[in-house]
């Protein structure tokens, strides 16, 4: 895959701390940000291509009111001999659902899914991410999160007023970066693997029917014990539960 340019542009980001109660706040763009999953799996040995390219988006110039990568891993490969420690089977269910809502006859890994459908074409990568952007937000959205080390406190608000959808689904999602494995056995026996946007939990569906302009939803997501804090960071996203389109994303980091 080759590596990623994209046209640089001013756009409107807020993202700040305030000292007194310690809250942070994302509010999203007046265009459209991508939202790329990838379904992944440490027991695949086509995987870890698909693994670096999502890392390599760091460092490519994509920032995160242009396209918001999440990695997605399955459980489905586990019975190779390598039980990935970063799979759910609630991530095995997300892949079949999107599949069955963009038609797709399978899924496979590694598969990118861009906006809610399955995404092949590498080629024109940046082209295609300059094209959403171009298009207008139907749904804003405004993530605040206070936080201390256990756990962050999450409302999200969702404004729907230019929406004519009758009905959205939100999903607030908290990753892990730097997460590194020795792989002990499986199809990538002896290889170390370096994981970035790794999904550690996901919340939701929050259902929002049209009756209400302005939607705010609460929940508290706890941390693990294992988990480094520093590298931890919040997604929000809404998304068409007909159609699965992504309407817009809107990403957090939390230290």
């Amino acid at each position: 895959m080759k590596k990623i340019y994209l046209l640089s542009a001013l756009l409107v980001f807020t993202s700040f701390v305030n000292a007194d109660n310690e809250v942070l706040t994302a509010k999203s763009p007046e265009h459209r940000v991508s939202l790329l999953e990838l379904y992944t799996s440490e027991g695949c040995s086509s995987c870890p291509p698909a693994d670096q390219f999502l890392a390599g988006l760091k460092g490519a110039g994509v920032t995160n009111i242009q396209l918001i990568p999440l990695a997605f891993h399955v459980t489905y490969w586990d019975y190779i001999g390598w039980k990935d420690p970063y799979a759910s089977p609630a991530h095995d269910d997300r892949q079949r659902k999107t599949a069955q809502l963009d038609q797709a006859r399978r899924i496979y890994t590694p598969q990118f899914v861009l906006n809610g459908s399955d995404y092949r074409d590498y080629e024109h990568f940046s082209e295609n991410i300059r094209k959403v952007i171009l298009q207008i937000a139907e749904i804003g959205l405004t993530l605040n999160a206070s936080k201390s080390n256990k756990n962050t406190q999450v409302e999200l608000k969702a404004d729907l007023s230019a929406s004519d959808i009758d009905e959205v689904v939100f999903y607030l999602v908290l990753y892990e970066n730097e997460l590194v494995s020795d792989v002990q056995d499986g199809e990538n026996e002896g290889e170390t693997l370096h994981h970035d946007y790794v999904v550690r939990k996901i919340h939701g569906p929050f259902v929002q029917k049209k009756k209400n302009e302005i939607a705010s939803f609460k929940q508290t997501i706890d941390f693990d014990s294992g988990w480094k804090p520093e590298d931890l960071g919040l997604v929000a996203y809404a998304q068409n539960p007909r159609t699965g389109k992504i309407l817009q994303a809107v990403e957090l980091k939390l230290f």
